[in-house]
């Protein structure tokens, strides 16, 4: 896979962050992994650490307590595009239902839909899809 890749994870449960990483960096060399267990946090961070990375990979927890990824998603969509453009967002969710799927499509930054746990085969379509862009 390829190398210098950061990721950024948003996820309100430890496991699944902790999952995620170990795949990350299992199958991506010089891997960076930011992980944030709530929405503000990472929109304070994205917005106020002034992101330097050429391109970040964000995968992003649909179902969250008080602010959720639809709510990340809207934060997001008010950001100056340049900010914008670093980033491709996969929301990785264990929502099954179809009106989540419909939803993720009207987010133009969303590239996929991808179902937990992160798994290396998963992975490896976020990297062909990065390939093919």
């Amino acid at each position: 896979m390829q190398n210098n890749n950061v990721f950024i994870t948003v996820d309100d449960d430890p496991i699944n962050q902790f999952l995620s990483k170990v795949i990350i960096t299992k199958n991506v060399n010089n891997a960076e992994v930011i992980t944030f267990g709530n929405v503000q946090d990472a929109i304070s961070y994205i917005t106020k650490e002034g992101i330097g990375f050429q391109k970040i990979i964000l995968l992003l927890d649909i179902n969250m307590p008080q602010f959720d990824g639809w709510d990340f998603l809207d934060q997001f969509d008010e950001l100056n595009v340049e900010l914008k453009q670093k980033f491709d967002i996969y929301l990785l969710s264990s929502s099954t239902d179809k009106a989540d799927l419909n939803k993720a499509k009207f987010y133009p930054f969303v590239i996929d839909f991808i179902a937990k746990p992160l798994t290396s085969n998963s992975l490896d379509i976020v990297f062909k899809r990065l390939k093919a862009a």
